[in-house]
């Protein structure tokens, strides 16, 4: 798997003044740059390009999200994947000449932070990436593009993102998807009857709706997707398989109910999409604890995977750790 370097911190605090001079944060992009029917779900507020593969991205992070807010004191480092997500899209139609219409295809979705992200007060939390974004396969019938940004609010920076995928025609998307089902002679295993939800709280979560795990009774490293198709978010607008997002936000709740420490963060998380899933069939998620990821005894370093029946649909390395405090960040210690 390809992993997000490990970040270091600028040794100058830098600001939304710099490449994002000029930018707007007050209106939403027009949604469909971004893939969404609701614009209540577009993060994005403007782009300009910098030069030929450097972009300056603005977005705005409001409360009503429901990824914005675990337990009243960070954001969830999976709305920070999402707003890479758009920014992917829209800058592929924007300066990338993708029509509408095509079908994007994720193969690696990444975020690695700086520390805990904060969460929105009463006005919007505003935003810059700081994005490259090229295309990496020039083929006729064939565009795949990569983005790797950093992610900036006033004078603080929040990590870094990156972003891998390919954008298909009709005809081409539904060769893949076709060649992609699963084998109805090799049917996964039901899910087991007794699969217990979890309370919200439990995953950093408000509603109901947005638990998307299942706890199994025979196994504690396994659980069940748990997936709601009118949710309003993760289900903005109709799909034909499980949203990578909807993945990527499962794995941030069994990350956090596997380390069982309300004080530690998902540090980073780094995503690799392999076949799509279906509606209508379950998906395991098993964790695994691998040890501590930089020797310090503050972090814990878990490998996901999901799968459905003998077919994995996604994996991903999970770093939790614990908030750095004031002193270890001035001694550089942390």
């Amino acid at each position: 798997m390809h992993f997000v370097p490990s970040l270091a911190l600028p040794s100058e605090p830098r600001s939304l003044q710099d490449p994002w001079n000029g930018l707007g944060f007050d209106h939403p992009v027009p949604r469909e740059t971004v893939h969404k029917h609701a614009t209540g779900e577009v993060l994005l507020t403007d782009a300009a390009r910098l030069d030929a593969e450097r972009f300056a991205v603005a977005a705005a992070w409001h409360r009503d999200h429901f990824l914005d807010d675990l337990g009243g004191r960070t954001s969830d480092p999976v709305l920070l994947a999402e707003t890479a997500r758009q920014a992917a899209i829209h800058l592929s139609h924007r300066f990338h000449e993708v029509p509408y219409g095509h079908h994007f295809v994720l193969s690696e979705l990444a975020v690695e932070l700086a520390g805990p992200l904060p969460a929105p007060g009463p006005a919007p939390l505003a935003l810059g990436l700081d994005a490259r974004c090229l295309r990496t396969d020039r083929h006729p019938r064939r565009t795949k593009l990569e983005l790797d940004a950093e992610v900036h609010t006033g004078h603080r920076r929040l990590g870094r993102a990156r972003v891998c995928w390919e954008v298909l025609e009709d005809r081409r998307y539904a060769l893949l998807r076709k060649r992609g089902a699963p084998d109805t002679g090799t049917a996964p295993a039901p899910e087991p009857s007794r699969a217990v939800p979890l309370r919200p709280a439990r995953v950093g979560q408000r509603q109901d709706r947005d638990v998307l795990i299942s706890a199994d009774p025979a196994r504690p490293d396994r659980w069940w997707l748990r997936l709601d198709l009118d949710h309003p978010v993760l289900f903005d607008h109709p799909s034909d398989h499980i949203p990578g997002m909807a993945l990527v936000a499962a794995f941030r709740q069994v990350a956090v109910v596997t380390t069982a420490d309300t004080d530690r963060y998902v540090r980073s998380l780094d995503t690799r999409f392999s076949s799509f899933g279906e509606l209508d069939l379950p998906v395991s998620v098993t964790a695994e604890r691998v040890g501590d990821a930089d020797g310090t005894g503050r972090t814990v370093e878990l490998l996901l995977r999901a799968e459905q029946g003998s077919r994995e649909l996604a994996a991903a390395r999970v770093v939790c750790a614990l908030p750095c405090t004031d002193r270890q960040l001035a001694g550089s210690t942390c």
